[in-house]
């Protein structure tokens, strides 16, 4: 019983430990917000609500890449590493891949983008009056901005309204159910939309003359298909970058998953901050709406495609990363499977007897019985000829 007692343990800290990193995503902050600088030069950055961890990295608006170091308090310091060209990168990934980065698949389908919020309290002060509206923030409101703009471009759009309240790390295991119940719809893309925590000025920029809420996109670095998803982040960007510049301020790479494993093609969007205007957030996304459209359909969405022709743009490495996300079910499940023998045996001793019963008794029974009946198949045959 000891025994048994000690297995169980083991395997719900196997299991809390597995799944936490599926479903859990390092939360934000409730009592303030991080300023990340250059470790050489103390200059900003950029600043997040979201929790920082030495090896997140950040690719700043100007697509210059960087990695954290050092936190310290509020502050946290990061190197530079390179500067990415998007474009060329892109390309170079289409060679490696044996595909175009923009190329389209040619499954025949309605054209679908799935969106929901897993922190649906979020709000924006100046409009709604406060920053936490509890089931019912002012961000279902930008969702639902995004989503008409996307359906005047043709494009049919679920908006889930499901709130995933209480504002904690568990509501990305909440929101995952939503998120697998979307997919059941086969959209082309699925959006997760929030605001971040920062003074409004983070955010707050023009676009081709516009005021808007800048938007800022998050990837999760605790993600066997992270690859996948960042490069679907780098063509969401380059479409913005050469469209709308200034659009979108950056790509964060935070520890988590924030449910990226779920689909190659999902992404999580800050559509501007709590101390920014709603109005600000939702003309912001209005124009993300074209740049979602162009990456998923290409420059001439707007046309109607032909039956059995183009659909949706094909992500670098989409392929390969389904059939990872497959591998760790199936590692999940083989484990759960071990961990359930192991708890019903009583421990590997008595686990490992049985296997030696079974391999050699009744699996000796097992391969005999076939032979006898190969064997009787054979003597009716021969009962046959005669």
């Amino acid at each position: 019983m000891k025994a048994r007692g000690l297995t169980a343990l083991f395997l719900i800290f196997l299991f809390s430990t597995l799944f936490s990193q599926v479903c859990l995503a390092t939360d934000e902050r409730t009592d303030g917000y991080f300023t990340v600088y250059e470790e050489k030069t103390n200059k900003k950055i950029f600043a997040t609500a979201r929790v920082i961890s030495i090896g997140d990295q950040y690719l700043d608006e100007k697509n210059n890449l960087y990695e954290i170091v050092r936190v310290e308090g509020d502050k946290a310091y990061a190197v530079f590493k390179e500067k990415v060209d998007l474009e060329r990168a892109l390309k170079e990934l289409q060679t490696s891949d044996h595909q175009s980065a923009l190329a389209t698949s040619h499954a025949e389908q309605k054209r679908m983008v799935a969106i929901y919020h897993t922190h649906s309290d979020e709000s924006y002060v100046p409009t709604d009056g406060k920053a936490s509206i509890p089931y019912n923030g002012g961000i279902f409101k930008v969702g639902k901005a995004l989503k008409e703009a996307l359906e005047e471009r043709g494009i049919t759009v679920i908006h889930s309204e499901r709130p995933h309240d209480p504002h904690d790390a568990a509501a990305y295991e909440r929101s995952r159910r939503t998120a697998m119940e979307l997919l059941k719809q086969n959209p082309d893309a699925i959006l997760d939309i929030h605001r971040d925590a920062v003074p409004a000025d983070e955010y707050a920029g023009h676009v081709n003359g516009q005021p808007v809420a800048k938007v800022q996109l998050v990837v999760g670095r605790q993600n066997p298909q992270m690859k996948t998803i960042n490069n679907f982040a780098w063509q969401i960007k380059a479409v913005a970058d050469k469209k709308y510049p200034g659009l979108i301020k950056g790509i964060f790479y935070g520890k988590g998953n924030y449910n990226q494993d779920l689909f190659p093609r999902t992404i999580l969007i800050e559509a501007g901050t709590y101390t920014n205007y709603r109005e600000k957030a939702q003309d912001g996304v209005q124009i993300l709406a074209d740049v979602i459209a162009t990456t998923l359909y290409g420059t001439d969405y707007q046309k109607k495609a032909a039956p059995g022709g183009e659909s949706t743009t094909q992500v670098p490495g989409e392929r390969g990363s389904a059939l990872r996300s497959i591998l760790g079910i199936v590692v999940i499940g083989a484990v759960g499977f071990i961990g359930y023998m192991l708890i019903s045996t009583g421990g590997w001793k008595e686990l490992s007897s049985k296997i030696e019963r079974f391999m050699g008794s009744e699996f000796a029974n097992f391969l005999g019985n076939i032979r006898r009946g190969k064997k009787d198949d054979d003597n009716g045959g021969k009962r046959d000829e005669s």
